[in-house]
């Protein structure tokens, strides 16, 4: 048997070792590559950490942050201006971020929406990307860069990619990093609220942003106090009331609750008592003051009704929820017409008509200050009116009847319902009726647009109140034709007047090319404020409740290069595919694969596209070969400088000088291969073993002879 084995790998066929068998053709172009840096720094206290643009109570640190935002309104993160701001917080490896779709707040901290996508742990130091994520000669410590994938790019183009420090489930890591407190969150051009969560955006320009999170380290646990406002009797409106609260993050230390929602302040646990104290409205009257305690009650409280104060001592994990009740003002006799508004505005008239319309309507005047009271309707005198049924009539202030409804009306806790601006109130015998009118102002619009020159694109904006740390809103404008408007989907109709704060996101970068923005400009606005940092500040006010944004973008052609292989010569002298991979030093790459069973040409599967200068490496191709065969390898660039053929393994300058006006680079490498025409060695053993079989089967070894003649008929037709 040992001859048998012998004489069969002899006399087998060879099969073929197919080099790279399996290589998949790619081009991945840096040009759409997104990424993002990711920087956990750790502080001594929270005096160290610079709080973003808007410091008021939506602001999620437990302490307030001691140093004052150095940024423009819209401007990116920047790592100079982190380092400048960033005295005693150092590195903090082993850090996590999440990115996920959407956010939310179910606890003290904000987080994304599942499922997340962890960012990687921070490490001691990564390479520190520019703008357009080339390298640059410096290293960011404390960090981790993070590519984007295809749909993580698309959503960010929509306001729809949002950022977190943590995990959902563990925003501040206590689990394997216990003993960190939220300090603050900054990324790309979102540094405007103070939450553990920010959208992720490119602005114009920038395929790199950096975000940056701050934590305190031996932070203290937090509670949380909650300060509710309740009335004894029902007044039909959402009466405000303000409270002067020492751990209030605002200028003015005032908190607001009114009836239907709550105040809420996480805050460090321990430390000195802070108080609450209700600035009662003018003809109300504090009539009781709660403070209680969740869990084991650790935490300290005490109240003071005469002086509307409660005072506290927050426990860790513990919540103290503080409950001030209010009596109303008594109404006289007779009817009481209240005007509630939810902005400000110029006087209403209010008419009252009797009953059976023979005397003529009283009039009346209020103007509603849009401060979360109701104001008392002045003028004829209401109190002798009879029982029975009155309509009341209200008239919008002059040149503002389009501008204002009549939301709702109650009267004694009874809802009525309006028709127009009018309703019918009944008046009671013997007891006075006190009724509240619910005006509403009809919100500010912006108009967002966007422009594409050189292509249609999706383009989006960012609108956030300006002095409020929400999220705010986005719209998405795409256009569909060269030179038109687009306007935005998925703005509100209708904006609370105030100041915002709107940002322009273009689209994203293609192989073809990116988009540049050309201008933008809000009218109203005060861009001339806000110098290159692709942000504008629209006023909406009374005056002027409606304004037009227009975002310009010019498309940027990108210079590409493609590259083929082509097959020549004998087809005998291959075996196996033709794998030619080229890298670029902006971080390009391709592989062009020309399959076993294909003698004709490949291509790289889209051609690679460089916003920049740029130069690529075309490599040798791996070529097997087969026998004796030869292989030549011949290349050539169009354009070429002076027709001279390229050389490989070549370098192709893309973009530079001479060749800033090429929009495609073309490499062809022709493969020829030449086969051995002389005959195989393998071939002249078998000729030489012809006569074996009969030699083997005359000497009686007939088993042995037979096997081997079955394989050499078995060759034979296999070849």
């Amino acid at each position: 048997m040992l001859v048998v084995g012998v004489l069969l790998g002899v006399l087998l066929p060879a099969v073929p070792a197919h080099a790279r068998e399996g290589e998949q053709p790619a081009s991945i172009s840096a040009s759409l590559r997104y990424q993002v840096t990711f920087v956990a720094r750790s502080c001594d206290s929270y005096a160290d950490v610079m709080a973003n643009r808007v410091r008021d109570d939506h602001l999620e640190a437990a302490s307030a942050p001691g140093r004052g935002n150095a940024y423009k309104d819209g401007q990116a993160v920047d790592p100079a201006v982190e380092a400048a701001n960033g005295g005693g917080c150092t590195a903090l490896p082993g850090w996590h971020f999440s990115l996920g779709a959407g956010q939310e707040k179910k606890g003290p901290l904000s987080t994304v929406t599942t499922p997340a996508v962890d960012s990687g742990e921070t490490v001691a130091q990564v390479p520190l990307l520019d703008a357009t994520g080339h390298k640059t000669d410096k290293l960011i410590d404390g960090a981790v860069t993070l590519q984007l994938t295809p749909e993580q790019a698309g959503a960010s183009t929509h306001r729809q990619l949002w950022v977190q420090g943590g995990t959902p489930g563990d925003p501040l890591l206590a689990g394997p990093r216990p003993g960190y407190g939220f300090g603050a969150l900054r990324c790309a051009a979102d540094g405007h609220s103070g939450g553990n969560v920010q959208w992720l955006g490119f602005p114009a320009g920038a395929r790199h942003v950096f975000c940056f999170a701050y934590y305190v380290r031996s932070a203290q646990a937090p509670g949380t106090l909650v300060v509710k406002a309740r009335t004894a009797t029902p007044v039909g409106y959402p009466q405000r009331f303000a409270f002067d609260a020492s751990a209030s993050y605002t200028a003015d230390k005032r908190i607001y609750a009114d009836t239907t929602t709550d105040a809420t302040l996480v805050r460090s646990s321990g430390g000195s008592p802070g108080t609450v104290v209700s600035r009662t409205p003018a003809g109300w009257t504090l009539t009781d003051l709660t403070c209680a305690k969740s869990g084991a009650g650790r935490s300290l409280t005490a109240t003071d009704v005469p002086t509307g104060t409660a005072t506290v001592t927050l426990a860790a994990g513990e919540v103290v929820t503080c409950t001030f009740t209010y009596t109303p003002p008594v109404a006289p006799a007779g009817l009481t017409l209240r005007l509630f508004g939810d902005a400000p505005g110029g006087a209403f008239n209010v008419s009252v008509a009797s009953g059976g319309g023979a005397d003529p309507p009283r009039l009346l005047q209020a103007a509603p200050g849009g401060d979360g009271s109701a104001v008392v309707a002045t003028g004829a005198d209401l109190s002798t009116l009879l029982p029975g049924a009155y309509p009341v009539t209200l008239t919008a202030p002059a040149g503002e009847a389009a501008a204002w409804a009549l939301a709702g009306a109650s009267c004694a806790g009874t809802e009525l319902k309006p028709e127009g601006l009018s309703v019918t109130v009944l008046v009671a015998a013997g007891t006075p009726t006190d009724c509240t009118l619910r005006v509403t102002r009809k919100g500010g619009t912006i108009q967002l647009r966007s422009v594409t020159v050189g292509g249609i694109g999706a383009a989006s904006f960012v609108i956030a109140p300006l002095a409020q740390g929400t999220p705010g809103w986005s719209g998405v404008a795409t256009t569909t034709a060269l030179g038109d408007a687009a306007l935005a989907q998925g703005v509100p109709g209708a904006l609370p007047l105030g100041e915002y704060l709107v940002t322009p996101l273009p689209p994203l970068a293609t192989v073809d090319g990116s988009w540049r923005l050309s201008s933008f400009a809000c009218d109203p606005g005060e861009s001339q404020e806000l110098p290159n940092v692709g942000a504008d500040v629209v006023p909406l006010t009374a005056a002027e409740p409606a304004a037009k944004c227009t975002a310009s973008y010019l498309f940027e052609e990108a210079h590409q290069l493609q590259v083929t292989v082509r097959f020549a010569g004998s087809t005998s002298g291959r075996d196996g595919p033709v794998v030619l991979d080229l890298e670029c030093t902006d971080g390009s790459t391709g592989r062009v694969v020309l399959p076993a069973d294909d003698n004709s040409e490949a291509t790289l599967p889209t051609p690679l596209g460089f916003l920049d200068p740029t130069k690529c490496t075309v490599q040798r191709p791996a070529t097997p070969v087969a026998g004796g065969a030869t292989v030549s390898i011949g290349a050539t660039l169009d354009p070429a400088p002076g027709n001279a053929p390229l050389s490989i393994p070549g370098t192709v300058a893309i973009g530079e000088d001479a060749g800033k006006d090429v929009d495609l680079y073309t490499v062809t490498v022709t493969v020829t291969y030449t086969a051995d025409d002389a005959a195989p060695t393998q071939q002249k053993v078998l000729d030489t073993f012809r006569i074996l079989p009969v030699a083997l089967i005359g000497a009686g070894l007939v088993g042995i002879g037979l096997v081997i003649l079955l394989i050499m008929v078995l060759r034979s037709r296999t070849d």
